[in-house]
């Protein structure tokens, strides 16, 4: 492989990097959404014996889903890094 090549193989246009900031940003509110859930199932589970308490924990800690705007939300603050010259 020859440096020039090396070069393209590293280098992404635009859109490219977009795309991996906003999918960068989606699996950090998979793997946030995976840890709440396990949460949620743990405090249910301290109540197993008792429904109306593990009902009540299940409620305070199951967490809500993210949205498509959350995504880009957070995609965007990923993305300020790209953007902001400081950073160099």
């Amino acid at each position: 492989m020859t440096e020039k090549d090396m070069f393209k193989a590293y280098t992404k246009n635009p859109f490219q990097l977009r795309y991996d900031v906003l999918a960068m940003a989606k699996d950090m509110m998979d793997k946030a959404y995976e840890t709440n859930m396990e949460i949620a199932t743990k405090a249910m589970e301290l109540y197993k014996e008792d429904t109306e308490q593990a009902l009540k924990a299940w409620e305070n800690h199951v967490p809500k889903m993210y949205t498509p705007e959350e995504i880009k939300k957070n995609a965007e603050v990923l993305y300020t890094f790209v953007t902001n010259k400081e950073n160099l």
